[in-house]
Formats: C-alpha cells, structure tokens, sequence
C-alpha cells in the first residue's frame, strides 16, 4: 500500500512545517487500517493526513 499523491504532498509538506520549527520527527507511518498517513514529532505532536490530502492535527 502507497499512500496518494496529495497525501504524499501533505505529508511531506507536514514534516517541513515541523522541522522549519525545529521539531524533531520520530515518526512517519501509513495505518494501513484507516490509509492515513500518521506523524508524530517530538513525542507529543501528532497529526494525521486522509488520502485526500487533508491534515489533521491530532
């Protein structure tokens, strides 16, 4: 399973939000039972990206 072109541009666009704040990324996996992209920086924030590119901020 891949994740969908908007959700890789979401995702990606995500990961440099976060590390343009100086947050470390620990984690960035696709839930193959919901198909979100799920990431988790610094321990503690966590956001979420549908196939359809939205985020969720968790």
């Amino acid at each position: 399973m891949e994740p969908t072109p908007k959700q890789a541009i979401s995702a990606i666009r995500v990961c440099a939000q976060l590390t343009r704040v100086y947050k470390r990324i620990d984690l960035v996996r696709l839930d193959e039972r919901t198909r979100n992209v799920y990431i988790l920086a610094d321990n503690s924030i966590e956001a979420e990206v549908t196939p359809t590119g939205e985020i969720l901020w968790l």
